[in-house]
């Protein structure tokens, strides 16, 4: 049975591991494309399908941090680094807006191309998010969070996060697995439990199965 006890400091972590893992295998099988070769058509179009999760549940974690999350921890933490967040947070979205074309054109006639900016640009990205996810860890960990917020609280801001985060993840088929299968089995039971029962018990595993198989050989079994 998933957890049901909600931690708004462990949550946040576990999305940065989502999407520390997938900046990692979006990069190293990419890396590994250019110089063997590119792989079967079903992989590849898993590989494009993988890097585009990647860009929109980034995208929608910042959105949600940045109108749900941040404005609500201002309240109680007023000295975080939120200028600084906000910032890298405005160059990782402007990374994101270039690279969505070449996701586009991987399947075209030249994916060497387009796969050398999307290569280029997982770096750019890769280099500001450890430093990022680093400042948000520590001034928002539970032991600073606990001090200053009731569990109450925090599972509310928790839930609409993760409720915006979900709304604004399109499509729904790739992207719950994505995120599911992104982390360990530990993590993962954790975050079924912000994910709609319904979704994680018949969508993913029966309805959407075929749609999502092509990403499984980036995914975490």
């Amino acid at each position: 049975m998933a957890p049901n006890r909600l931690n708004l400091a462990q949550d946040l972590v576990r999305i940065h591991k989502v999407i520390t893992r997938a900046l990692a295998i979006g990069l190293e099988k990419g890396n590994d494309y250019l110089e063997s070769g590119f792989p079967p058509e079903q992989e590849f179009a898993g590989y494009s399908s993988y890097i585009q999760c990647l860009a929109t549940v980034l995208s929608a974690h910042h959105i949600s941090e940045d109108i749900i999350t941040f404005p609500a921890f201002r309240t109680v933490l007023p000295n975080a680094p939120y200028a600084r967040l906000a910032s890298d947070h405005h160059k990782i979205e402007m990374l994101l807006a270039s690279i969505a074309p070449a996701i586009k054109e991987l399947r075209g006639a030249s994916p060497e191309t387009s796969l050398g900016f999307i290569i280029e640009f997982l770096t750019k990205i890769h280099t500001l998010w450890g430093p990022h996810i680093y400042l948000e860890e520590q001034y928002f960990s539970s032991n600073v969070l606990n001090s200053v917020m009731s569990p109450e609280d925090q599972s509310k801001i928790s839930l609409a996060a993760s409720k915006h985060s979900q709304e604004h993840s399109e499509p729904p088929y790739w992207v719950v697995p994505f995120i599911l299968y992104n982390l360990e089995h530990e993590d993962r039971e954790f975050m079924k439990a912000m994910i709609p029962k319904m979704l994680v018990e018949e969508m993913v595993p029966v309805v959407w199965k075929e749609k999502w198989a092509p990403m499984k050989p980036f995914l975490l079994d």
